[in-house]
């Protein structure tokens, strides 16, 4: 078997390492590629966040119906994508004339960081981090329902034993939520499991048959517009003999148990 890794489309002989918990590098997963090349040229090939894969080539014989060798060869080729190692670390040059990169996973502490960075435009601390949260969350309370949809992360996580008001916005799930009744939530109360209490917030989607809305219960259902089925993957069209298009109702079931009442099938 041959041994290549592949960058930019172009494959290089290497000789490939894995080490879990790299206790010389921050306890993180590395990967240590040898090549034949210069300091220089391995530098230049890996430099932070390059897309690189593995690949294994091997001449295999080629079997008939029976699982009998025919005397023919095949090349069999696989690809494993690496591009997960993307700090690049020490390149070391051996005396053989190779040199060896060692090629790492960011830690959890350093894409939590990385997030911050993406948020606040600047390298913060985990404890600035943690201060900053609740300003932003505070500031995310202005945001219109068709802007928090998309931006779920920015909202607290629902918990238990809070005193929620009407119009409150939560998290749970990866969807956000706003408060119907006002209430101190308890455990079991889950924004999901109480459609009395919460409704899903979704205006990321158009609502057509092209692009429908994923239905959840309890949510504010829209006449005239298109939801997905989560439970049987279809799409149903929410009408009523008498409502006019753009009118509102919450419903506490999934289009499909309500078909022909308020839902026909898309």
């Amino acid at each position: 078997m041959s041994i290549y890794i592949k960058v930019n489309q172009t494959e290089y002989p290497a000789a490939v390492n894995g080490v879990n918990n790299d206790r010389t590098w921050d306890g993180r997963d590395t990967k240590t590629i040898t090549l034949t090349m210069t300091h220089a040229e391995v530098a230049a090939l890996l430099p932070d966040n390059t897309p690189w894969s593995i690949v294994q080539r091997e001449t295999v014989d080629v079997l008939d119906e029976q699982g009998q060798p025919t005397g023919q060869t095949k090349e069999v080729v696989n690809e494993y994508d690496n591009s997960a190692y993307s700090l690049a670390g020490d390149i070391t040059d051996h005396r053989d004339g190779t040199v060896s990169i060692k090629m790492g996973k960011p830690t959890d502490a350093e894409n939590a960081v990385g997030a911050v960075v993406a948020l606040t435009g600047e390298v913060v601390t985990v404890a600035r981090a943690a201060e900053l949260r609740p300003m932003i969350e505070a500031a995310a309370t202005s945001l219109p329902d068709s802007d928090a949809a998309k931006a779920v992360e920015l909202f607290p996580t629902w918990a238990y034993p809070i005193s929620y008001v009407v119009g409150n916005r939560v998290s749970d799930g990866g969807k956000l939520y706003k408060c119907r009744q006002a209430h101190t939530s308890q455990e079991g109360w889950k924004p999901a499991a109480t459609p009395a209490l919460w409704v899903v917030v979704d205006i990321t989607h158009a609502g057509t048959q092209a692009d429908p809305i994923p239905a959840a219960r309890g949510m504010e259902y829209e006449y005239g517009k298109y939801y997905l089925d989560s439970e049987d993957g279809k799409t149903y069209k929410c009408e009523r003999t008498g409502e006019a298009a753009g009118g509102k109702i919450v419903l506490q079931y999934l289009p499909h148990e309500l078909v022909r009442n308020y839902f026909t099938a898309g």
